[in-house]
């Protein structure tokens, strides 16, 4: 029954209709709403080249970072996956070590003289030693009972930060790999998925979006993205069969900043996006 609608014995009666804003409420109603402040829509920014490197083919980029004048990058896929550091222009390995065939490698992060490196499904992660690449130890990162994916890793000097392929970051403790919180990215009010590579540039935290060419800027204060990190015009210097971009770099430094992707024939090093 219409809530407009009363019952009095048996005859039924409408309620009366609320009245029509008048001509002057109106006009004050039209005010109001053109007086609010209209929100931007998050920049997007196009990426500028500053450098071109050689970069190995034969690398799925799953992590990535540079620390003491060598690239170390992991690279996935079960049976093929291994690690490995890269001396940066020429794109020639250093060192590689393959990971077991059960495991699929993702994203790399340093911590002290050591790396931890996630692996995709399995709820397991490895820990190597920088200088050598020479395993030094295992970690969970989920219990049995989740189903918790790892996928991007990058450490802010103080705790881990995960990402899972989802619309949330996952802080970890240093020492026992714990979960300790967790942040919702978000933009303009709408969740964003499939997080993948992370880095680190100043305080804000720079991810890859999965089959995707940009790359989201976020505030780590809130989760809300500053800015989108435009990639597509790295195409047209591409070889045609590249994968989806995947890998940052930040040298601090020299606040050097670097990209590539999952089978790309190009490490890049951009200019760092200036925000307002």
């Amino acid at each position: 029954m219409s809530p407009n609608v009363t019952v009095r014995s048996s005859v039924f009666s409408l309620a009366p209709l609320p009245r029509p804003l008048g001509p002057l409420c109106l006009l004050f109603a039209i005010l109001i709403a053109a007086a609010a402040p209209a929100r931007a829509a998050t920049p997007v920014i196009p990426c500028r080249v500053l450098a071109e490197y050689a970069h190995d083919t034969e690398t799925s980029t799953q992590g990535l970072f540079l620390l003491d004048g060598v690239f170390y990058e992991s690279s996935g896929g079960y049976g093929r996956s291994f690690l490995t550091m890269v001396a940066p222009g020429t794109g020639r390995r250093l060192k590689t070590v393959p990971i077991a065939p059960e495991l699929f490698a993702e994203g790399i992060a340093p911590q002290g003289k050591t790396l931890r490196m996630l692996t995709w499904k399995s709820g397991i992660g490895l820990v190597y030693t920088l200088r050598d690449l020479k395993p030094a130890g295992r970690f969970a990162y989920r219990a049995a009972s989740e189903a918790t994916q790892g996928w991007g890793l990058v450490f802010d000097g103080s705790r881990f930060v995960m990402s899972t392929g989802e619309s949330r970051l996952e802080w970890r403790d240093p020492k026992t790999f714990a979960k300790v919180g967790e942040l919702p990215v978000t933009d303009e009010g709408r969740p964003v998925r499939l997080l993948n590579e992370l880095e680190f540039v100043g305080k804000l935290l720079y991810a890859n979006i999965w089959k995707s060419d940009r790359v989201a800027i976020i505030d780590m204060t809130d989760g809300e993205v500053r800015a989108w990190l435009d990639l597509t015009s790295l195409r047209k210097r591409l070889a045609p069969k590249s994968g989806v971009a995947n890998g940052i770099a930040y040298d601090p430094a020299t606040s050097r900043l670097f990209v590539t992707g999952k089978h790309w024939n190009r490490l890049f090093e951009i200019e760092v996006p200036k925000l307002h």
